[in-house]
């Protein structure tokens, strides 16, 4: 049972879960090292933890592997791009007061949770761009059995619309994800990460929750281990945007706030106004159940070789399968530069090269 990690001091207690945190493995987005998570995560008394990863599972065996181990109760979950379009739109274009994506945290209940998050992730890829990995609405209410859905802090589209005094829109956007989830899976996310922007918006947010009878949950995005980790963590973005330090408008978080708090701290910052968002942390917890067998099969896909084939083994038939990709996203790559004007030398010079 879930409620196995979770001790006494969480039936009533002042004990909080983290629900939004990303790893290394949201790539150039985060400073978070999985071992060093689950030491964190024991020193600073946590029971459970899940991951969120930004448009991506890649560690969430590993993540499940090395919390387990710790005696942390491992919760996987998935933040995804959402757009109000439809996924793979080639126009970029959007409605005035709208964003191309807002995020949305998902997290998984049980087994056919995990199989849904798999299923969005890989389709966000594939159907939606690799660039910009993305879901919409209608695919996720297709794959939303065994998912519980946190709507995000500024960069969801609840705090969106609310900021920008789109009620209307918001309303709207609540009422769709209650009809996916219903309101025993949807919680509305409240965050304290010390902004101008979280402070305005959250006794707004309290009023939407109480009006749509949608319960709280508080959340601390983390982004890095500790406070003294933020200047690196700024470092970082900085390599992922390809910008310096010295640029004013390189990416910045806006302060030091998104490392893996205590409870305690997160119970100064939010114990007055929002108790319930916090402890309802911990009952999202429970409510999560997802496990991997250790001596469970891995399943992967077979791909035999063609009996019109010449390839003797699958390495050989791998091989010509891959180069024969490549020549054809070549071409493909050659018609683009040749239409823009940026090929500099003939395409057979490329090549030989």
């Amino acid at each position: 049972m879930a409620i196995d990690y979770i001790n006494e001091k969480t039936s009533g207690g002042r004990d909080f879960v983290h629900l939004h945190l990303h790893t290394d493995y949201s790539l150039l987005q985060s400073a978070i090292q999985i071992k060093p998570l689950a030491a964190r995560l024991a020193e600073t008394g946590h029971n459970a933890c899940a991951v969120t990863d930004l448009s991506n599972m890649f560690g969430a065996v590993t993540f499940y592997n090395v919390l387990k181990g710790a005696g942390v109760k491992p919760i996987i979950g998935y933040e995804a791009n959402l757009t109000l379009g439809q996924m793979g739109q080639a126009s970029a274009a959007v409605q005035a007061g709208e964003r191309p994506f807002y995020s949305l945290v998902l997290l998984a209940m049980d087994a056919a949770g995990y199989a849904n998050l798999v299923v969005l992730a890989s389709k966000a890829y594939s159907e939606g761009s690799p660039s910009k990995p993305h879901i919409d609405l209608d695919f996720l209410e297709r794959h939303s059995a065994g998912l519980i859905a946190l709507t995000s802090g500024l960069s969801g589209a609840v705090c969106h619309y609310l900021s920008t005094g789109n009620t209307e829109r918001a309303d709207a956007f609540i009422e769709r994800l209650v009809s996916i989830f219903t309101k025993e899976r949807l919680f509305i996310e409240v965050q304290d990460h010390g902004l101008r922007e979280e402070a305005e918006i959250r006794p707004r947010l309290r009023e939407f929750a109480t009006r749509h009878g949608i319960e709280m949950a508080a959340a601390n995005e983390c982004h890095y281990l500790t406070r003294d980790d933020a200047r690196a963590h700024e470092v970082l973005m900085c390599i992922g945007e390809g910008r310096t330090v010295d640029d004013s408008s390189r990416p910045r978080l806006g302060s030091d706030e998104y490392y893996v708090k205590s409870a305690d701290e997160m119970w100064e910052r939010l114990g007055k106004d929002f108790p319930d968002a916090l402890r309802n942390t911990v009952r999202i917890a429970e409510m999560c159940d997802v496990s991997f067998p250790k001596d469970a099969a891995h399943h992967l896909p077979s791909f035999p070789i063609p009996s019109d084939s010449s390839c003797s083994s699958k390495e050989e038939y791998l091989e010509q399968v891959v180069m024969e990709g490549f020549a054809e996203r070549r071409a493909e790559l050659w018609d683009v530069l040749a239409a823009r004007g940026e090929l500099r030398y003939p395409i057979e010079t490329y090549e030989q090269r």
